[in-house]
């Protein structure tokens, strides 16, 4: 299946497509444009609606409200009820508004995230009772100056996963972490494009982008490219249902997949970052920022959104 986003974003696949086909589309949109890829996922696919999602606060002077965060991300206040069901699991949905958007901006741009994952451990001291307030559906608590990153941010009006789609966010994050690593080595290998900076004494800092390093890294990246296309050729469309033991395997494979990934990302911004010297002129610095958000997910895939049983996959074998 697929599903087209807001204007001329990216089409995107969904959980009725085969999870080869998943991996190979989202790895190849990541490579392209990592930023514009997680935009068109995040449009595209409501992956927090499985959450426990609470209720948000209707009285004007506390309705929620994110505002852009210095260094990446959104510092979240307000006033939410917890759901009306007892307990939350290990990451809680707060939403801005309940259904809507709030008719005072709460972003700097429209169209901006309305949706944000939290771990369950931020309620602990701010669940309240409230004089006067209203009845809700669950306890009231209240934040103030919570940060989230990009990659716990979603969009409420997109299309919702259900906890069973587990299996398809694991392996598009999974595929979007490996493109952006990908694109990243490129930029790393890639010709200088101007001279490298010189000292105080004139004498050259060293290559921009050895060519060496970026070579080893994109070969950890290729093998487990290979590894994980392989553990997914013939796989299903996670709505048609994996085994449990596939499951599981899957999960202990997107983790390791994002370890190498940010190890791999890691080592390239240090290479980059050694032998060019100011980070803020060197584009790698840039592509790092771009994929931030899903080098931010894919570290969490497998804890966000679980199979149905509430539970994470915990030491699988491969």
């Amino acid at each position: 299946m697929t599903t087209s986003t807001h204007g001329d974003q990216l089409r995107v696949l969904g959980p009725d497509t085969g999870l080869a086909q998943v991996f190979a589309f989202y790895e190849g949109h990541a490579h392209g444009d990592p930023s514009a890829a997680w935009e068109a996922f995040t449009t595209a696919w409501n992956w927090a609606a499985p959450l426990a999602t609470a209720v948000a606060g209707a009285d004007a002077r506390d309705m929620p409200v994110a505002l852009p965060a210095a260094g990446g991300g959104f510092t979240l206040s307000g006033r939410w009820h917890l759901p009306a069901h007892d307990g939350t699991g290990p990451w809680l949905a707060l939403p801005l508004a309940g259904g809507e958007r709030p008719s005072r901006p709460v972003m700097d741009s429209p169209g901006g995230p309305d949706l944000f994952a939290v771990p369950s451990e931020v309620l602990r001291g701010a669940v309240h009772a409230v004089p006067g307030e209203a009845a809700g559906p669950g306890p009231v608590f209240r934040l103030e100056g919570v940060h989230v990153p990009t990659g716990f941010a979603t969009h409420a009006a997109a299309t919702p996963l259900r906890a069973a789609d587990a299996p398809f966010l694991w392996t598009a994050v999974a595929a979007q972490a490996l493109g952006a690593a990908r694109r990243i080595t490129d930029a790393l290998a890639a010709p200088a494009t101007a001279s490298a900076p010189a000292t105080a004494s004139g004498a050259a800092r060293g290559p921009m982008r050895p060519a060496t390093v970026a070579a080893e890294l994109a070969a950890v990246l290729h093998d487990e490219r290979l590894s994980l296309a392989a553990a997914l050729h013939g796989a299903p469309a996670a709505r048609l249902g994996l085994v449990p033991s596939a499951e599981e395997r899957l999960a202990a494979r997107v983790r390791r997949a994002g370890n190498a990934v940010h190890q791999v990302v890691a080592s390239a911004l240090d290479q980059a970052l050694a032998s060019y010297g100011y980070a803020g002129e060197h584009p790698l610095v840039h592509l790092v920022e771009a994929g931030a958000p899903i080098l931010q997910q894919v570290r969490y895939a497998t804890q966000l959104l679980p199979p149905d049983d509430g539970t994470s996959w915990k030491g699988a074998n491969l």
